[in-house]
Parts: C-alpha cells; sequence; structure tokens
C-alpha cells in the first residue's frame, strides 16, 4: 500500500509540474506573438515614414527665432504635432555650447518652445489641419538664451516613429 500511494505521490507532482511548465510555455508563446505583430506594426509604419528639412534660418541675426520648413516625403498622415520632436543644438549669448529639446505649444510662442507657423501646414488640401504626405510643414520655434551672432547651429525634426532629419542653419 505504502508503493502505491508513493507511485501516486510521485504521478502527481509530475503531473502538476507539466501542467504548470505548459502554462508557463503557452503564456511566454502568446506574449512572444504580441510582441512581433507590434515590432512588425511599427517597422511598417516607420517604413513609410519620412521627411526633408528644405530650409532653416534664424529670422533676426543674433535674435532667438528660427523658421523650419519641413517637407512629408513618406507615406504617413502626422495627426498629432505634438508628437514631433524638434532639437536645437547652437552656441548661445554667452558663448555656451547649448543643447535644447524644444516643446510644442499650440498657443503662443514661448522660450523653448516650438509651434506651426500661422500659415500652417502649406497646402493643406487632403485631410485639413494633418500633415499628410507631400505638404510642407513650416515651424516657429524660440531660444532662450538666444543664437550667438556668426555661428552655426543644428536643428533635428522627428516623426513619431523614429524618422528624423537635420539641417544646419548659419547666422549672419
Amino acid at each position: 500500500m505504502g508503493i502505491v500511494l508513493a507511485g501516486f505521490v510521485v504521478i502527481t507532482t509530475f503531473l502538476m509540474t507539466s501542467v504548470l511548465m505548459f502554462s508557463a510555455f503557452l503564456s511566454a508563446s502568446v506574449s512572444q506573438g504580441e510582441s512581433l505583430r507590434v515590432i512588425t506594426h511599427v517597422s511598417s509604419e516607420r517604413l513609410g515614414s519620412a521627411l526633408s528639412i528644405t530650409s532653416a534660418s534664424v529670422v533676426t541675426p543674433a535674435g532667438p527665432d528660427v523658421a523650419v520648413q519641413v517637407d512629408n516625403s513618406g507615406s504617413q498622415s502626422v495627426v498629432r504635432f505634438g508628437e514631433l520632436d524638434v532639437i536645437i543644438k547652437y552656441t548661445d549669448s554667452d558663448n555656451t555650447a547649448a543643447l535644447r529639446y524644444l516643446a510644442y505649444t499650440s498657443g503662443a510662442l514661448g522660450n523653448n518652445q516650438w509651434t506651426i507657423a500661422t500659415t500652417g501646414v502649406q497646402p493643406d488640401n487632403f485631410n485639413p489641419g494633418m500633415w499628410d504626405p507631400g505638404e510642407t510643414l513650416p515651424i516657429d520655434l524660440r531660444v532662450s538664451p538666444a543664437i550667438k551672432a556668426g555661428t552655426a547651429a543644428e536643428v533635428v525634426v522627428g516623426t513619431p516613429w523614429g524618422v528624423n532629419d537635420k539641417s544646419s542653419i548659419v547666422n549672419p
């Protein structure tokens, strides 16, 4: 009787362990499948995303304001402008190297912020208020302290899908 009971305990332990291991394996497989699906989705969106900075200039020499024109040369539309990244690297008026991540504002332009120029997306024929392929996004940005006269700066604009472009700016 003791041998039968010991055998029953061993078989029960083996079956329970097998069930737990199979459950963990199934859960891990489902998680990996979901991760692969998300990576594929993000990669396909990134593949269709492209932009090009066509011009960037300081509005007033030795001033804090910069105007940038960005073309959407990909196949993805940008709905929420706050998801764009705008970064500028420059020498400030105190002769100090500055690197600024600028925050988006839909209102009045403040220090170390960027906004869409008053002209808006050009031409905004398809999906008004969105930045669609083939359209140009005019960006106004303001840095503090101001960009030093006679120096160069670099501005980078990036999409939510990780695609970016950069342009040099010469401050006369």
